[in-house]
């Protein structure tokens, strides 16, 4: 029976200004055959039925348009209330009879929690991720020999797909490749479209993407949902761009995006739903990471922008650390970001287990909507993960820190100065418009190692909960310890 609208219900979803303007294309992307949909959620744009899919406890669908589109949504679930995040974006939506109706007035990635399910709160209903794509400047033709085309329509078994210099790996809307990615000292490459690279066939841990000493690298449109491991990892990279790229990955230890020991990276319009860090930067030296203590490449020049996260148990959303076996990580930049939910763990972090300076680092115009545990968690340690931490595993696990700071060793202090000469340090921080919109308050955490590795030169500008500004860090919940100079400022 079709739902017909009252005057009155008209009359409601006018106040959501949708405009008088046709459509000039809207393509949706049907799940090819042997995927089974979601069944808990209908979506429908513009009319046009979605394929839902199911990834652990979140949903999603995805379509690609080049004007402003009507959404609907009905769940089997009775709808009390829902949140669309991230709220900067003021998506103002109708219930009725169980269905939300809202407008989306330019492509976007947001979260649509059905009576404030999350998995927090034990998975009674999913949270549905809706992902509008801008439309394709220009997508590869099948054919070109320096394409490896994965056509809609099928689910694809690709196994290890290896890249070589000029390459492009695409995967077409309403393609599913169930692979791997590898690239080595590969120049020129791209990975794109619109389809989705799905990690769900691996039975342990690998990286779905693994890119080592590449230049010039593009990762845009694709959906990766169920890593089992690191998801994107350029290590030893110069010149990444990674833009309006979707994980959707649950299983623990699945980072979002590893930079490791690679410079020139941009990460832009990007949506990161895993369970461990969504973003972070570590560097060492050689495949190894735990064997080399001689410096590896150093991490410069990272801009991460206008992109959302949600971070699930454990690890943090935004990190630094802890494995920093460099001379520098230095000129980070985390600007216009929407921060949707921390499960366990810090929204910005900066662990320093190792020898690295870490300076020149600004986190800037940051929203975060759910956070329960820590804010800023902003450290020199020594590690479970430190090239130094002891080999015994009795001893590490003796020293384990318990409570609050996850991975860090309480060295016996008679002991510490043979531990110091292997610290590195953190200086040249800036918070600027950092604000907690919804939520508590977290508390934050800054602590040096000793006198000589404090942390150094901590500026905190406009820091806000629920729009009033925090002035010191007692209202900012915020403990230092071996620290110097943090200021705050209006």
């Amino acid at each position: 029976m079709k739902n017909v609208m009252s005057p009155c219900f008209l009359a409601l979803l006018s106040l959501l200004v949708f405009p008088e303007k046709s459509w000039a294309t809207l393509i949706t992307y049907p799940a090819p055959p042997g995927v089974v949909p979601y069944q808990d959620y209908r979506v429908q744009v513009n009319g046009q039925a979605l394929s839902v899919y199911c990834s652990g406890p979140a949903a999603f669908a995805h379509f690609s348009a080049d004007e402003p589109v009507q959404v609907a949504i009905h769940s089997v679930v009775k709808i009390n209330w829902v949140d669309i995040r991230p709220k900067s974006l003021g998506i103002k939506s109708v219930l009725k009879d169980n269905v939300i109706y809202f407008q989306l007035a330019k492509p976007c990635k947001i979260s649509i929690e059905i009576n404030g399910n999350i998995a927090l709160n034990g998975y009674t209903q999913l949270p549905l991720f809706l992902f509008a794509d801008p439309l394709e400047a220009r997508p590869p033709r099948p054919g070109d020999p320096n394409v490896r085309y994965f056509e809609a329509g099928k689910v694809h078994d690709a196994g290890e797909i290896h890249l070589k210099d000029d390459q492009t790996l695409y995967i077409a809307g309403g393609a599913v490749v169930r692979g791997v990615v590898r690239a080595e000292n590969a120049k020129n490459i791209r990975i794109t479209g619109r389809g989705i690279l799905d990690g769900g066939f691996l039975t342990d841990r690998k990286t779905l993407v693994a890119l080592t000493g590449c230049r010039n690298v593009q990762i845009e449109g694709i959906i990766i949902h169920n890593s089992i491991g690191w998801t994107v990892f350029p290590k030893d990279c110069e010149g990444v761009s990674i833009k309006n790229l979707k994980i959707v990955s649950w299983r623990q230890n699945s980072d979002g995006i590893d930079v490791v020991s690679s410079s020139r990276v941009l990460i832009d319009s990007c949506f990161i739903y895993n369970a461990d860090d969504c973003i972070v930067l570590k560097s060492w030296k050689g495949n190894d990471k735990y064997g080399h203590s001689e410096p590896g490449p150093d991490v410069r020049d990272v801009q991460v922008l206008n992109s959302v996260f949600w971070n699930q148990k454990p690890g943090n959303a935004l990190e630094i650390g802890y494995e920093l076996r460099s001379r520098e990580i230095s000129d980070v930049l985390f600007k216009n970001c929407d921060v949707i939910h921390v499960e366990q763990g810090a929204v910005i972090s900066i662990h320093n287990g190792d020898f690295a300076t870490i300076r020149n680092i600004r986190f800037e115009d940051i929203r975060i909507e759910d956070a329960r545990h820590k804010l800023f968690d902003i450290g020199i340690y020594m590690s479970r993960y430190s090239l130094d931490r002891p080999k015994d595993e009795r001893q590490r696990a003796s020293w384990g820190q318990k409570g609050t700071i996850n991975g860090v060793l309480s060295i016996p202090e008679g002991e510490k100065p043979q531990y110091a000469q292997n610290r590195g340090h953190i200086r040249d921080i800036v918070f600027k418009n950092i604000a907690i919109v919804d939520g508590p308050m977290p508390f934050s955490i800054i602590t040096g190692f000793d006198q000589a590795h404090r942390v150094e030169k901590v500026r905190i500008e406009n820091l806000s909960f629920h729009g009033t500004t925090i002035r010191d860090a007692h209202a900012g919940r915020l403990f230092t310890e071996l620290v110097e100079d943090v200021q705050f400022l209006p």
